[in-house]
């Protein structure tokens, strides 16, 4: 069974999740949610796979997003903006859980 994870853990998974969005982005390829999970060290090797880590990787995701939302104003103008649509469900389309909130650019 999934362990519940504290604001620590849900930091610390998030910090190792936009290191790996951004080497996604680079190399252009989709990670299914449990790949991803066990890449960010979520789910160690050995254990199974279990639904509710899917969710768990969604609150991960939301937290990445949160923390990029709070560079509007122009503070982080030169960081390119995190593409959460690399993490896919098995119909390699992002899950409805993966919603992007981060900042809209405009001109």
């Amino acid at each position: 069974m999934a362990k519940p994870l504290d604001v620590q853990d849900r930091l610390e998974y998030a910090r190792c999740a936009v290191a790996l969005l951004r080497a996604l982005a680079i190399a252009k390829t989709k990670m299914r949610y449990e790949v991803f999970a066990r890449a960010i060290g979520l789910i160690p090797d050995k254990d199974p796979w279990e639904v509710q880590y899917r969710d768990q990787v969604t609150a991960i995701l939301r937290v990445a997003a949160a923390v990029e939302k709070e560079g509007l104003g122009g503070r982080d103008a030169d960081v390119a903006p995190l593409e959460f649509d690399w993490v896919v469900g098995e119909d390699g389309k992002p899950g409805a859980g993966i919603v992007k909130t981060s900042r809209i650019v405009t001109d």
